[in-house]
């Protein structure tokens, strides 16, 4: 759980609401009745309509005889204190107190035999944009603003010009109400609608576009938060939007990426959060990129923290609860089927979610048995090789549960470093782990801290605040060489054969000076050894051991009267 700032831990343990009833697609509205959080859940292949509390009470709600068998039942909307149900004979309007009420038609549908729409409740009133076809051949896309006496459709606010144009949410900003929708995988936009002077939608011709996404992105679900920010779930991925005074949209990059191209198709928002559908842990953060083995492959949810920015431009995110679960002590970890629908229950802070064959939430108390979070690859800005040698852990005091430390190298050699962990911070913030060769001389490294729930109690979880890491230089160390020298005018090699002029001191001196002055790259010979090596002189120092006399005039003004000494030279060898 990453919701508090500075610190990990355990999110709670998903249950599978097996008391829900489910047929296929699942629609979820947060609500609160008669002052109890929970969830409105409608099963549009079963076609019921159930309440959730927070405390796992279920209530039933009685289904108007008016929608036949055969009807489509696809989406739920509500204004707080009513529930609105589109069907395909139209809409319906109940109260979510009197459950044994049945909801009445207040809006008859389109003509055609089959339709598809969206409802929501925005600034408001209703709004609606419905699709219908006739014998399967499209015939309207509309946007209807459904105030006033019914049942009789009002004239469109909008009339797509594509009929095959399908809508996929409704939403709204602090000036505009916002209806998504694509065109198979060529067009998909957003339209906004902002009120006129007497807080009526306007009537438009053409349309009005506030963001348009890049060909072969299709919109697949829209949810406008907080006035500003609007979560784009696409089938490529998932972005967010920003809207400005007059409603139009600056979408960011792909903050999550999905390679199967089944997309996000749920979202919700929570404090400084948007939570999305996650089909399988697919979603990753770009092309290329693969999830650790150990990642969860369970239908989930991931979060998406509004209040920052990566260097990217898009937003951080994390994986959150998935739909692990317990039926028969056993548990239960469905894949392939993605999130379709995701819900506050009511302001509990507690979240539903479905995969269009079950509805999970994260009531209980009880924590995820384990979980883990993996640090970045550690490089500090260098890519030369460096030894790890330390880790020190920070945590708040563990009393019941434990936390493991694990390393990972470049050879993906995940290696436990301290397993266990218990006992006061102090300890984790004064004693480092020490981390064996397997964090020697290696290009990067990688933590990974993994938290085990009380073994006491199961809603007890250790608290994970951060972690440092001490490293040295893993390249090679620096050879310097010190040579003494003889440097005379006149000398004898190790065969008595004498070499040397007067004034051959001074002018090896001079050459010295020259070669130390340049910083060029020499070659070293030990030829007692047959050694060889490429130098630069850092330094030399000449000490003449006498002084020398007067000099008499001779060639080039130098006479062996000038003694020499010695030159101690200092080396530094770079291969």
């Amino acid at each position: 759980m990453l919701s508090t700032p500075g610190q990990a831990s355990l999110l709670n343990l998903t249950t599978a609401e097996t008391g829900v009833a489910v047929f296929n697609t699942i629609q979820l509205n947060g609500v609160t009745r008669i002052g109890v959080d929970g969830v409105l859940i409608l099963d549009t292949g079963g076609k019921t309509l159930k309440f959730l509390s927070t405390g796992g009470a279920i209530v039933n709600y009685a289904i108007p005889a008016g929608i036949a068998a055969a009807s489509v039942m696809n989406t739920l909307a509500n204004d707080g204190s009513n529930y609105y149900l589109m069907t395909s004979v139209g809409i319906y309007k109940g109260s979510i107190t009197d459950n044994g009420i049945a909801a009445t038609k207040i809006w008859n549908a389109p003509a055609g035999d089959t339709f598809f729409g969206v409802l929501g409740w925005v600034k408001g009133r209703l709004v609606a944009g419905w699709n219908s076809a006739t014998a399967g051949v499209a015939t309207l896309a509309n946007v209807y603003e459904l105030v006033g006496a019914g049942p009789a459709l009002p004239t469109p606010k909008f009339s797509h010009q594509n009929p095959d144009y399908t809508f996929t949410g409704v939403s709204e900003t602090q000036t505009a109400i916002l209806l998504s929708g694509h065109s198979g995988n060529t067009v998909s936009q957003i339209h906004k609608f902002a009120l006129d002077s007497g807080g009526a939608m306007p009537t438009l011709t053409s349309g009005t576009v506030a963001a348009t996404m890049p060909v072969g992105e299709k919109i697949l679900s829209m949810y406008a938060y907080l006035g500003v920010f609007v979560g784009i779930g696409t089938n490529k991925g998932f972005r967010v939007a920003q809207a400005d005074i007059n409603g139009n949209l600056a979408y960011g990059p792909l903050i999550v990426q999905d390679p199967t191209g089944v997309g996000v198709k749920a979202i919700a928002g929570y404090d400084r959060f948007l939570f999305i559908g996650n089909q399988g842990n697919t979603l990753i953060p770009q092309q290329g990129w693969v999830n650790p083995p150990d990642a969860a492959v369970t239908d989930g949810i991931m979060r998406i923290d509004l209040s920052q920015l990566t260097a990217t431009g898009g937003q951080p995110f994390c994986n959150d609860i998935m739909a692990w679960s317990t039926i028969n002590s056993a548990f239960v970890a469905p894949t392939g089927l993605p999130v379709n629908a995701i819900a506050n229950m009511g302001q509990s802070g507690y979240l539903a979610f479905s995969t269009g064959t079950q509805v999970y939430t994260n009531r209980t108390t009880l924590k995820q048995p384990t979980g883990f979070v993996y640090t970045p690859k550690i490089r500090f800005n260098t890519l030369e090789p460096k030894h790890f040698k330390y880790v020190y852990m920070r945590h708040a005091n563990i009393t019941d549960g434990s936390i493991d430390i694990y390393g990972q190298n470049p050879n993906q050699q995940l290696t436990v470093i301290a397993p266990g962990v218990t006992g006061p911070s102090i300890l984790g913030a004064q004693t480092p782990f020490f981390i064996n060769d397997i964090g020697n001389a290696q290009e990067w490294f990688q933590f990974k801290f993994i938290l085990h729930r009380g073994t006491s109690d199961s809603t007890t979880s250790p608290i994970f605040n951060g972690y440092q890491l001490r490293g040295l230089p893993g390249v090679s160390r620096q050879v310097l060489i010190k040579v003494p020298f003889l440097c005379f005018d006149h000398e004898d090699d190790r065969f008595g054969v004498p070499h040397g002029e007067d004034g051959f001191a001074y002018q090896r001196i001079k050459a010295l000076e020259a070669l130390a002055a340049s910083g060029n790259i020499v070659l070293f010979q030990d030829l007692n050894y047959n050694d060889a090596c490429l130098i630069i002189v850092d330094d030399y120092k000449f000490e003449q051991q006498s002084p020398e006399l007067a000099k008499a005039a001779s060639s080039n003004n130098q006479d062996s009267n000038a003694h020499g000494g010695y030159i101690l030279l200092t080396c530094r060898v770079i291969s």
